[in-house]
């Protein structure tokens, strides 16, 4: 009798379902029966067989009636002309040349590099980036971006991941079935949501961070949803300077992202630049205190009172930024984005 006690004992070391089996069929008819063994084993195997059949069906029906695209195009950041074709998912990124502009754009092994700097060892002008942009690009804050730095926007209003993407894409419909770009995609925390609803055709997920893509690039990997999603491409960009063709673009999606933009007027410019006729663009930000009051009475009014009262205001996980006035080009702005802008050499950080 040594055959099923050894079986129900593996079952219960285990808890494996087909060794549970064949220990309860020895019980039930009081001796080892090794054929009801097998038959119990191989009905079990065709069972996972066909349920695995089914969940893969299933997510090729749901593939079909968004097909993925092959190739991804982009053009050269310099002079907008030349084309470069990228295909989906590539590994690794291949460098990209411009014979217009002899440039030749760095390919890592996580990202395609289309900044303007990308490919030249700059030795004469070092050009001076804004505190925001310098950090989110250190590497440290690309790692706890997803473990405790977003979670953190719940205190200021944001609803959490799962109802923003829905919200985007309730928004998103028209673009439906075309080519979506998220925008600051830092850790690719929406880019792999949008990926997932295999409703867009490719997803780009780009950010000027090096540290950011490549965080997201891990989290990409480890998400075997994705290796039956929507392809995705990872690019390194300057949302002031877009490395896509003019009306080539059917949506661009930023997340949590205006507010860190060194200049958000330019962004918006080269978004309505590479965006179809009729191509749709959605974004959420920080709001001042008076913004909801601005959209009653208008924002002229309003701008004064935020220049005044905005002392503090806490982003992620408690940096503050002390703001003490705005930038004269943020004029024809609304508070919402003229509060929350770049800093400038005026203002502080305190940790």
């Amino acid at each position: 009798m040594q055959g099923p006690v050894a079986a129900i004992g593996i079952g219960q070391r285990l808890q494996h379902p087909a060794a549970k089996l064949i220990g309860g069929l020895g019980q039930l008819h009081g001796h080892p029966t090794s054929a009801r063994c097998v038959a119990s084993m191989s009905l079990y195997r065709r069972q996972r067989q066909l349920q695995a059949r089914v969940a893969s069906a299933e997510a090729v029906q749901q593939q079909v009636q968004t097909p993925g695209v092959t190739q991804f195009k982009f053009v050269c950041p310099i002079c907008l002309n030349s084309e470069f074709v990228v295909h989906s998912s590539p590994n690794p990124y291949q460098q990209c040349s411009c014979q217009r502009c002899a440039r030749t754009f760095d390919a890592k092994s996580k990202y395609l590099d289309l900044t303007l700097t990308s490919g030249v060892q700059q030795q004469v002008y070092q050009q001076k980036m804004w505190q925001g942009t310098e950090l989110f690009r250190q590497p440290l804050i690309s790692f706890v971006y997803e473990r405790g730095w977003r979670q953190n926007f719940a205190n200021v209003g944001f609803p959490g991941p799962e109802k923003e993407f829905d919200m985007a894409m309730s928004y998103l419909a028209p673009a439906q079935g075309g080519i979506l770009i998220d925008a600051s995609c830092g850790t690719g925390l929406f880019t792999r949501l949008f990926a997932r609803s295999c409703k867009f055709s490719g997803v780009v997920a780009l950010d000027f961070s090096e540290s950011m893509l490549q965080q997201a690039q891990q989290f990409f990997a480890e998400d075997p949803a994705l290796l039956i999603s929507t392809p995705i491409v990872a690019v390194r960009a300057d949302v002031g300077r877009l490395p896509f063709a003019t009306g080539s673009v059917d949506a661009i999606h930023a997340g949590a992202a205006i507010h860190c933009w060194p200049n958000p007027q330019a962004a918006m410019a080269e978004i309505s630049r590479v965006l179809k006729p009729g191509g749709v663009f959605v974004a959420s930000t920080f709001l001042t205190p008076f913004a909801p009051l601005g959209e009653l009475i208008g924002d002229k009014i309003v701008r004064p009172l935020s220049q005044v009262s905005l002392d503090h205001i806490i982003l992620g996980c408690a940096l503050t930024y002390q703001i003490s006035s705005l930038l004269p080009t943020i004029d024809q702005c609304p508070p919402s984005m003229g509060s929350l802008r770049a800093l400038d050499q005026n203002e502080t950080v305190n940790p």
